[in-house]
């Protein structure tokens, strides 16, 4: 519990270094947006269900857990628990999960194309090869560490949206300049693994749109933390009309 701690403040404090908003979005358009949308793991607990419905809270569905256990929902492709798990990522489970998932009473806000944990630059072709397996499903676009924003640009028009993920160093260093970079290509923004209470004011501050996490479901102070941050946040500034 210390070295948690210990680490939470670390991180809080290397937050706090990073540069604010303002200073990077100077000569943007500015306007006012909505609560950013949080997402967590699934959960088939009935009160904790409740009390996430409650607060507005989605589920965040990872590949192998259809049907989600409440709405609103996103489908991740699978791939960050496969290679956790060093096993091979599962196309076929993902196959199916995207085909119930079109028929689904409450369609996913998004899907998370399949992209390649730790590939770098090559990940995003292979997330365009994939991209005809979402048809009918918005597709958010995975960035990660050693891409740039032309490595992204490049390929972005097809995709609905930008989810970051890459490892939690180069996520905080970076995360403000692909939600301005979303927004400038008039495209929704999603950071992953933005559980503690010092990442989801950052991610607010910085303009994300939505957010997800599954630590909030670890402990019920830890959901209590996130969902007050939350309930007190102001509305974001969106950097896109």
């Amino acid at each position: 519990m210390r070295q948690a701690l210990r680490e939470e403040a670390a991180e809080a404090l290397l937050l706090a270094r990073l540069p604010t908003p303002l200073q990077r979005a100077q000569g943007l358009p500015q306007a006012e947006g909505q609560r950013v949308m949080a997402y967590v793991g699934q959960t088939r607990s009935v009160k904790l269900i409740r009390r996430l419905l409650q607060h507005g809270i989605g589920e965040c569905t990872n590949r192998g857990e259809y049907p989600p256990c409440r709405v609103p929902w996103f489908l991740d492709n699978g791939a960050f628990a496969d290679w956790k798990a060093e096993r091979p990522w599962d196309r076929e489970a993902w196959l199916r999960d995207v085909s119930r998932a079109r028929g689904h009473a409450t369609p996913p806000d998004f899907a998370v194309a399949p992209d390649v944990v730790a590939g770098g630059v090559p990940s995003l072709q292979h997330s365009v090869n994939h991209l005809g397996e979402l048809e009918g499903v918005p597709a958010y676009l995975a960035v990660q560490d050693g891409m740039s924003e032309a490595d992204v640009a490049a390929v972005l028009d097809p995709f609905a949206g930008v989810f970051v993920g890459g490892t939690l160093e180069w996520k905080l260093a970076t995360g403000a300049a692909w939600v301005e970079f979303a927004h400038r290509h008039n495209r929704p923004c999603h950071i992953g693994r933005v559980g503690t209470p010092a990442r989801v004011r950052w991610a607010i501050e910085i303009g994300a749109d939505s957010i997800d996490s599954c630590l909030p479901l670890w402990s019920l102070d830890q959901l209590e933390a996130f969902l007050r941050v939350l309930d007190h946040a102001p509305k974001q500034r969106r950097l896109f009309a």
